[in-house]
Formats: structure tokens, sequence, C-alpha cells
């Protein structure tokens, strides 16, 4: 009888392995599950160490030993806790964040409405226009917004040139509007692609039916269409609120340095003063808060019914 030589015992083996149920598992789960632990999990966890851990002022080492100190200095200050530093930095990022979101809702609903009734050249040519920022880099879209504010941007200028005011107007100054302004472009293609996907598997054989039955356009909107697109709703507006939260690169630019957003704020303390404890726990407040909101979402819509209706 002959013997196998080396190459077929290994080869043998491998296929067993792999054949097995443990090995189909690792096959199918270990790259992303590898990824998932590397980019997600391990960050994320030595954030949360790091946020119960002091950190030496003189040698900007991080010592084991267990404090809440950076926890306590998140309300730390002379006056009440609505007016220290985290507080109204978190307060003025989540009422960014909800307008940005409304704005991107407002403007997008009836846009993915169309694009679900009409398809065909016009689906192709929007989705082009609206998708074609998107190979520029972020900062340069950011950068851009910056030209039309401020006392000689585009926006002041041509008013002072066509003789509509006299002297630039503060509202298009740098700030909120400009940042709300600039969010509201930087994410608006998530809003509309997901209420797309929601508005495209909608029977508009029942929006007819309740035209034809009596119901005004408002009635059907509010009765009909807002009802059975719930989950792109709710998707969507995750979608574009989540990241407004943390913004960082639109703030910095469009409010010149007269806005502090959380993603301020955590930058300010980790470059200014080394303040990584306080910085994490900021970080985590700001996660616990976004992921208990994601939540109280998900007891509505199902993760499943976020890519149509």
């Amino acid at each position: 009888m002959a013997t196998p030589d080396r190459d077929e015992t290994t080869r043998a083996t491998v296929v067993r392995v792999l054949s097995s149920p443990g090995g189909r598992l690792g096959v199918t789960v270990g790259p992303g599950g590898t990824w998932i632990v590397l980019l997600l999990l391990a960050p994320l966890t030595f954030m949360v160490v790091v946020s119960f851990l002091e950190v030496s002022s003189q040698t900007y080492q991080i010592l084991a030993e267990p404090t809440l100190d950076n926890y306590r200095a998140l309300f730390a200050g002379q006056g009440p806790i609505w007016q220290t530093p985290f507080f109204k930095a978190l307060w003025l990022s989540y009422a960014i964040a909800t307008v940005s979101t409304l704005l991107c809702l407002v403007l997008a609903f009836p846009l993915a409405y169309l694009l679900a009734r009409r398809g065909g050249r016009v689906f192709k040519v929007v989705i082009f226009l609206v998708l074609l920022p998107f190979f520029t880099m972020y900062l340069v879209r950011a950068y851009s917004w910056v030209l039309m504010f401020g006392p000689g941007g585009v926006i002041n200028s041509t008013l002072l040139t066509i003789g509509l005011v006299d002297e630039p107007l503060e509202l298009f100054n740098y700030g909120i509007l400009a940042t709300v302004v600039g969010l509201t472009h930087a994410y608006f293609p998530y809003m509309l692609l997901t209420l797309y996907a929601s508005l495209d598997g909608l029977d508009f054989s029942l929006v007819e039916a309740a035209r034809d039955l009596g119901a005004s356009r408002v009635e059907v909107v509010r009765d009909h269409i807002v009802p059975l697109t719930a989950p792109g709703i709710v998707g969507g507006s995750l979608f574009v609120f989540v990241p407004s939260v943390g913004a960082f690169i639109t703030p910095r630019f469009l409010a010149q340095g007269k806005l502090q957003m959380i993603g301020i704020l955590i930058e300010n303390r980790v470059n200014g003063t080394y303040s990584i404890g306080y910085a994490s726990a900021a970080s985590m407040f700001v996660l616990v808060s976004i992921v208990a909101a994601m939540v109280l979402a998900f007891r509505y819509v199902s993760i499943e019914d976020l890519g149509g209706a």
C-alpha cells in the first residue's frame, strides 16, 4: 500500500479543518470579526479604560489608579451645571445636529418622492448631481462654504452689489447658520438615499386610491406616506444626526472659533492640556447618549426596515 506524501496529508488536514462547523464559522466570520475587534472594539475599550484612570499632569503618563475625577470634571465649575463648558458644548451640538437633521429631512423628502415616482433619466441625473460633491474631499467641501460666508463672502458681497443692504449682514457671518448649512450639505445625500430606498418600496396604488376617495394631498402625506416610510425617516435621521453631533471639521472652518461644539471641545482639551482622561470621559458621555437614542429608535423601527418600507 502506497504511503501518502506530506503535501497530500497537509491538504487533507486543511480540508478537514475547513469543512468542520468551527472551520466554516471561522472562514465566514473571522476576517470581518478581526477588523471589528482591531478597528472598533479595541479603541473603544481603550477609551473606556482611560476615562476611569488618572493621567499624570507632570509626565503625561496613564497611571493605573482608578478614579471618577474625569467624569466629575465634566460638570465642575463655579456656576450651575448647565453653565459648564461641557454641558454648553453638548447642548449646542445636539441643537445644531437636530436643526441640520430636520433641514435634511425637509429638503430630501420631496426630492426622494420625485425620484421614486419618476425614475429613468431624471433619477440618474439627480443622483449624479447629489453624489458629485462626494468625489471631492470632505475638507474641500467644508472650505468651499468659507468663501460663501463672512463679511466679505460671496453672499454679503452679492447683497451689497445689488443694493439690497448697505453693510454686510451679521446673519451671514461665520457661526451657527454657516455651520448648519455646512452640515446639511455634507450629510444631505445620506438622508436622500435612505428616504429613496424607503419610498421606492412604497405601493403608490394606495396613494392613488386615497386621492380617489377624496383625501387631500396633505392628508395623503400625513396619513399614508409618512407612516409607511417611517423606517426610512428614522434611518436617514440617524445617519445625519449622529455624525453631526460629533462634527469637527465643519464647525472648525465655518464657525471660525465662535462656536465650541463637543468635537472641538474634546480636541482643545487633548491638544491644549493633554487631558485625555477628560476627553475620554466626554466621548463616553456622548457615545452613551447616542446609543441610548438609537436603542430608543430601534424599539419602533427594526434595522432590517431601514433599507425600505
